[in-house]
């Protein structure tokens, strides 16, 4: 069985890569399935926590994906186009020679490293050290939030600053006219005669209006369940980076069903500034520990006895997590909502002055 889905992930990479140049739709329902694959493959090696965080990395990426794929331009083939020459066929063959053995090669080179005898391992020293000092029983969340708590600093920073790039590019970015020609579906609605609705009906009239009940009866549990992930990942499979994720695609089904316009009358994430206290509370985690002349970083923990729930074990990890989780609501959903925009704008008009005018303006120049 095991043999039988990595066959079928094989399978989907390759077609993806094939159909990546004529079927662009196709391809990204191939990466899906390979991804998919992996996801299986973590819960099948009993990995929890990368199997959680696969799952919800590729529904985010086959958004973004997408959000994107409306917006590249539209491939065409002349009727006439003459065949290939011999030249271009041997260019073929030659770059599918060189990426089968750059492939095969990397992942022989991969399996002979990962076969070679161990010289020592490290799984004893976190598993010796995750309850005591470290104080949780999830060891791959604490190696992310604790034993290498300044290597994910790193890496969120980085994912705030993507996303703030993004953001920066796509605001000036204006879509080319043949790719905001309303679609297919929209375009049979209004021939019927159907009102589309506006951002102050309280539903959709057109087919999205069951969608939109549903995308909204899930919303609050989507965002229970990404807290409960927060929570739960100093001890089980979990974490701020999962929460994180589940939380944003909760947002950006909002979008998807219900409009930009509806959605951001009622609802205003303010992304810049989920990212902002997210770096802002993982980097006070860090600093809390200098006050208490430990090394930047280090977690702090304390019990304390709680009214009507007793007592409960309170740690500096949470404030960290709590940072990465916020970072990756606020990144993922700049970035797709930044995406999901484009479709409310317009290409940039050209200006033409008048002859005169423009006579003018290069005389004041001159002076």
């Amino acid at each position: 069985l095991f043999a039988a889905l990595w066959v079928v992930g094989g399978a989907c990479a390759i077609g993806a890569a094939w159909q990546a140049k004529f079927h662009r739709l196709a391809a990204l329902i191939m990466v899906g399935g390979a991804g998919l694959v992996v996801c299986l493959t973590f819960a099948w090696l009993s990995a929890p926590d990368l199997a959680l965080t696969q799952i919800a990395v590729e529904v985010v990426t086959m958004v973004l994906f997408l959000l994107g794929l409306r917006w590249l331009p539209r491939r065409f083939q002349l009727a006439d186009a003459p065949r290939r020459s011999a030249g271009a066929r041997a260019r073929r063959a030659r770059d599918a020679l060189l990426a089968a053995v750059a492939g095969i090669g990397m992942g022989t080179l991969a399996f002979a490293v990962v076969t070679l005898p161990p010289a020592g391992l490290l799984a004893p020293f976190f598993f010796d050290n995750a309850l005591d000092p470290a104080g949780g029983r999830n060891v791959v969340n604490l190696i992310l939030v604790d034993f290498r708590g300044f290597d994910t600093l790193g890496e969120i920073t980085v994912v705030g600053s993507v996303a703030i790039t993004v953001y920066a590019l796509l605001r000036r970015f204006r879509p080319a006219p043949e790719s905001i020609s309303v679609p297919e579906a929209q375009r049979a609605e209004a021939a019927s005669g159907e009102t589309p609705a506006k951002p102050s009906d309280p539903l959709p009239t057109n087919q999205m209006r069951v969608p939109a009940v549903l995308a909204r009866l899930l919303f609050p549990m989507a965002a229970l369940v990404s807290i409960y992930f927060l929570l739960r990942g100093h001890n089980s499979p979990g974490g701020g980076f999962v929460g994180g994720l589940v939380m944003a695609t909760a947002v950006i089904v909002q979008y998807m069903v219900s409009g930009t316009v509806w959605v951001e009358a009622r609802l205003r994430i303010h992304p810049q500034v989920w990212i902002a206290f997210g770096l802002l509370a993982a980097t006070a985690a860090g600093v809390g520990a200098w006050l208490a002349s430990r090394s930047f970083l280090t977690a702090l923990s304390a019990d304390l006895h709680v009214p009507l729930i007793g007592d409960v074990h309170v740690s500096s990890v949470l404030a960290f997590d709590l940072g990465v989780y916020m970072l990756v609501v606020g990144a993922t959903v700049l970035m797709l909502v930044a995406l999901a925009h484009q479709s409310l704008r317009s290409p940039r008009r050209v200006v033409t002055l008048l002859p005169e005018v423009e006579d003018a303006e290069r005389g004041e120049a001159t002076i």
